[in-house]
């Protein structure tokens, strides 16, 4: 290889250095346009699975933000997502229940709207307790009618709540006090709780860490950080070349030079 040559493959190898770089950092987003409480939701459970994952701000929705892990790992880590039910459906609050509908809403659509409202509501409170996959609030609140004499029906609710583990992160008491005290005219007594476990995730034994030699690197950044050695030892190599022919050239040059004096 002539030194034009061997000039032209050192400078193809160093135009490859950044490509390699965003090789290393090859991440890819699992679920976007999320709160961030859903992000951290989802964070925190990657990482107890081994799973790297981290948390950015999402550049194609202003004000939410995106998960993102490793390529190797995004199918561990939806397969985890899907068991977790994550991220968890947005339930309608009142505020988003009672922003639509008619222009001029009769008396009973104002309180549809209302219940549903604020089950939604109750639900986001349920489904923040940590433990909590899922939770469903029924109300039966009884419209009132300014025209009926007889008493009101009794208001009533039931709940489903469906959480990790043999034992439930709340009691059925705490639903009956915390769904009652949300609903006017509702005693705790009348809240019925159903309560489902599901299975808690077998603890992986499986490390995060992946070795390239002796460099402890996170599993997905294996490959990546393989192919950056490959090419940094191929570029040490033609540059350790370069210098020898150019030493070379230079022991001939001084060698040459008292001859043709």
């Amino acid at each position: 290889m002539n030194a034009l040559g061997t000039a032209r493959t050192a400078r193809a190898l160093l135009a490859l250095l950044p490509v390699v770089g965003a090789l290393v950092g090859c991440n890819v987003a699992v679920a976007g346009g999320l709160d961030e409480s859903d992000a951290n939701r989802i964070a925190i459970a990657l990482d107890r699975a081994n799973i790297e994952a981290s948390k950015e701000g999402d550049p194609n929705v202003e004000g939410k933000f995106r998960v993102l892990t490793p390529r190797d790992d995004v199918g561990r880590a939806l397969a985890l997502m899907r068991d977790e039910e994550l991220p968890r459906p947005r339930s309608a609050g009142v505020l988003d229940a009672m922003d639509k509908g008619a222009l001029v809403p009769s008396q009973a659509a104002e309180h549809a709207q209302l219940v549903v409202g604020l089950a939604g509501d109750l639900q986001r409170s349920l489904e923040g307790v940590d433990g909590v996959l899922s939770a469903r609030v029924h109300l039966n609140v009884p419209s009132p009618d300014p025209l009926r004499d007889a008493p009101l029906p009794r208001t009533t609710a039931s709940v489903l709540l469906e959480h990790r583990g043999s034992t439930p992160p709340l009691s059925s008491d705490s639903v009956q006090r915390l769904v009652s005290g949300g609903v006017p005219g509702l005693a705790p007594a009348d809240v019925a709780v159903v309560l489902v476990s599901r299975p808690v995730a077998a603890a992986t034994t499986e490390s995060h860490l992946a070795y390239v030699g002796p460099i402890a690197v996170a599993r997905g950044s294996a490959r990546a950080l393989e192919i950056a050695m490959g090419v940094l030892l191929t570029l040490v190599a033609v540059l350790a070349g370069l210098t020898l022919f150019f030493y070379a050239r230079w022991r001939r040059a001084t060698e040459e030079a008292p001859a043709a004096r």
